[in-house]
């Protein structure tokens, strides 16, 4: 399961692949992150970090390079247990890997300005993910691309 640091690196990759959009890595990432979102049971500590350093190397590249640090915690924060919190990212992961695929410079930058507060907004709200999200960063990406964006996912969050 994912704790807060998790979410944190999460909100660390869309803001790289805002930053980046044509990233080599940035597909691989989306998957090794979408690998370790589909992990529940890994009690593991840094999934999300360890899951992008498996994706090539970036050794010395300069917008993931925070993944070459193992962070080491005096404590376990927050542990993100919801699963409809689990789908809302998962789903999102998913969008983001195929708009990277797909190689629209703009969409990819647009959906990474949509999903870069997703994570903090998870880890701040204790796993509430707060209307300002649907009404603001959702809305602006479903107007402009695609008016299905994570559409079943509010839903279930009851927003």
């Amino acid at each position: 399961m994912l704790n807060s640091f998790d979410l944190y690196d999460l909100y660390a990759v869309f803001v790289g692949i805002r930053s980046h959009p044509d990233h080599p890595l940035n597909g691989a990432i989306m998957d090794r992150i979408i690998r370790a979102l589909n992990d529940r049971e890994s009690g593991e500590i840094n999934q999300i970090r360890k899951a992008v350093r498996c994706a090539g190397k970036l050794q010395n590249d300069d917008i993931y390079c925070f993944v070459n640090t193992e962070n080491v915690y005096t404590y376990i924060p927050f542990i993100l247990k919801e699963e409809t919190v689990y789908s809302v990212l998962l789903s999102s992961c998913e969008e983001m890997k195929h708009v990277v695929t797909e190689g629209n410079f703009e969409r990819i930058i647009d959906l990474a300005d949509c999903l870069h507060n997703l994570p903090i907004y998870i880890s701040e709200n204790k796993s509430i993910i707060p209307k300002i999200f649907w009404k603001n960063e959702v809305a602006f990406y479903r107007k402009k691309w695609d008016e299905d964006f994570l559409v079943k996912e509010q839903k279930l969050c009851g927003s």
